[in-house]
């Protein structure tokens, strides 16, 4: 009885095992559907405590600015007031760094805003962070959509002072602001990604049954689903390395969905001609055993048509005697009667 191959033993052989994709294709959809699961879990876990490290390092970034930069600082009934040691007393204050994590923060806690303008300003960066008088809004280009994180669910008590709040910020009510925004961010991601998955196998399902019929091979379209959920192993993987490499140093590939692309098709396109080269290997294979099963049959035949040729017949051989025997009596020498 085959053992059944465990999660970790299929993204092996998924990355670098062509050959046992021929064994995806027979598995049930139930099983593939649960393999992306399990790596789409995977993927978010990591992804939302790289996130989560991000935020740790903006508000650390936010603490400092604060403690060298602001006047005042208030927080009641979810509400942040913000005045600025700025000469002008402006009510926007825009933080720029090209080499920090967020490269663009911009506070204004007024209460006439005009928030698109202000979401428009921190969009010419990958990452920014707009603190307004409700809700801190985190954009990035990696999420394709802000997050929203409001102050009331970040804090329970009022902040009175620049000192209190800053001692807000390093206390355990933060710890509890992380954990709130690592679990926001995993089922966010989660449900954008496994749902991103079962799309691209369901697209690359499509392709590989239309390939496979270019190819002249009888594939249902389970198989190839199947086919298609395994091929996003890798690409899905490299999004991962990718988007840690990102968050923490800011490096950008372009076009970088266009490769992940690419691969998926590849891997598809591959794995669906190995799979004919093995149905063609295991033709020739079986005509192979059929001619040694004809030969080891046809050789039987001929050791019975030996057996059955005639012999002499023991009684002809005895008559054949008699009458030589005759012959040489008949034979008298000259002269024997004298």
């Amino acid at each position: 009885m085959e053992e059944k191959a465990g999660f970790f033993k299929n993204l092996w052989t998924s990355v670098r095992d062509f050959e046992k994709y021929e064994q995806f294709a027979a598995d049930k959809v139930s099983k593939a559907i649960l393999y992306i699961l399990i790596l789409t879990i995977i993927f978010t876990s990591v992804i939302s405590l790289t996130y989560t490290y991000k935020f740790f390092t903006i508000i650390e970034s936010t603490k400092n600015y604060v403690n060298e930069n602001i006047e005042e600082i208030k927080l009641e009934d979810g509400k942040l007031e913000i005045s600025s040691n700025a000469e002008d007393n402006s009510q926007e204050i825009t933080i720029t760094n090209e080499d920090s994590i967020v490269p663009m923060i911009v506070i204004n806690t007024s209460e006439n805003v005009n928030t698109d303008e202000l979401m428009e300003k921190i969009k010419l960066y990958d990452t920014g962070l707009l603190l307004l008088s409700d809700r801190a809004i985190i954009s990035s280009s990696l999420l394709g959509q802000e997050e929203e994180i409001f102050y009331s669910n970040l804090f329970d008590t009022d902040i009175s002072s620049k000192a209190e709040f800053m001692d807000m910020l390093s206390g355990k009510n933060m710890t509890y602001g992380y954990v709130i925004f690592a679990i926001s961010v995993f089922i966010y991601m989660f449900i954008i990604y496994f749902t991103s998955n079962l799309i691209d196998g369901l697209i690359l399902g499509i392709l590989g049954y239309l390939f496979a019929r270019i190819v002249r091979m009888k594939l249902k379209f389970k198989a190839t689903y199947n086919i298609g959920l395994h091929a996003i192993t890798l690409p899905i993987l490299l999004n991962l390395v990718y988007i840690i490499v990102n968050t923490l140093t800011g490096f950008t590939i372009n076009y970088f969905q266009w490769m992940y692309t690419t691969i998926s098709y590849i891997y598809v396109a591959v794995a669906i001609l190995m799979i004919k080269t093995e149905i063609i290997n295991q033709k020739i294979e079986l005509i192979r055993l059929e001619q040694i099963q004809q030969e080891q049959k046809e050789e039987p035949k001929e050791d019975e048509e030996k057996k059955e040729e005639p012999k002499p017949d023991k009684e002809d051989e005895e008559k054949e005697e008699k009458k030589e025997k005759k012959g040489n009596q008949g034979e008298q020498p000259e002269g024997s009667n004298a």
